[in-house]
């Protein structure tokens, strides 16, 4: 129940922000949310004192590709990762003798300046996109949807195991059944508040997301278990952190974004 009335809470909220939020309040949401993810993150990776003490640092290098995309304009996100990977390497020359593995710690921290901080400003990319708000909520009910669906379907009739090696938890039954959610949900959407958008073109886009956003929980499920968490953190109940959340959107946010943008939206 408690994660029910939590992702309720949540989705509420993030569909306000997508139907009514201007689009630079929209982004200044969004730089909160990788803020906080961010900080999920080095929390996991920067457990050293000398490290932690790099924390804060580290969320201001990983926001200058965020708040680079509140514009919209990739050239600026793009921008922001170079600035990014200049200050981190700065960082590590001139600190060179503090770290106990200078090179995990430059590896690590490059890492979090795209995943997730260029991930997720794509999600501000996205909104200055024709019809932005109308994908942004598309994705939403597909995250949300094959998430939900993943999770009830696998709980109840889950047997056989996705990717035991990664996350034990996972189904290809709870697979199936976030499909089935999915690409339901999204016809359902379309049907009554997009009748524009092509109903093929919407199956199409929710069955590729669905897989990367599979793929995306994957990736977050193996940077906690190489971390040896079990979640990336406890701000939401019955969730776990921002990222255990968003882990699905911040790698469908930026498929999605390529697909319209090389011309495959209208």
């Amino acid at each position: 129940m408690q994660r029910l009335i939590t992702g309720l809470i949540i989705g509420a909220a993030w569909l306000g922000l997508l139907l009514y939020a201007p689009p630079l309040l929209f982004g200044l949401a969004v730089c909160l949310l990788a803020a906080l993810a961010l900080h999920e993150y080095g929390a996991m990776f920067y457990r050293q004192p000398a490290e932690a003490a790099f924390s804060p640092l580290f969320i201001v290098l990983g926001l200058l590709p965020v708040t680079g995309a509140v514009g919209g304009n990739p050239l600026w996100a793009m921008a922001g990762v170079v600035a990014g990977l200049l200050g981190l390497g700065l960082l590590t020359i001139f600190s060179y003798q503090r770290w106990p593995e200078p090179a995990r710690f430059l590896a690590t921290g490059a890492f979090g300046l795209l995943y997730p901080a260029l991930l997720a400003a794509h999600l501000t990319l996205l909104i200055h996109l024709p019809e932005g708000r109308a994908w942004l909520v598309l994705l939403m009910v597909v995250t949300v949807g094959s998430d939900s669906g993943a999770y009830y379907v696998g709980t109840r009739w889950g047997r056989h195991k996705l990717c035991p090696a990664v996350s034990p938890g996972k189904s290809w039954e709870g697979y199936a059944g976030g499909l089935v959610t999915a690409l339901a949900g999204v016809l359902l959407v379309g049907w009554l508040f997009f009748p524009d958008i092509n109903r093929l073109q919407l199956l199409f886009f929710a069955f590729i997301l669905t897989q990367v956003g599979v793929i995306g929980d994957l990736l977050e499920s193996i940077l906690k278990r190489g971390t040896g968490v079990k979640d990336s953190g406890a701000l939401l109940p019955g969730h776990g952190g921002i990222l255990d959340r968003i882990d699905s959107l911040l790698l469908a946010a930026p498929v999605l974004y390529y697909l319209l943008l090389f011309g495959h939206g209208k």
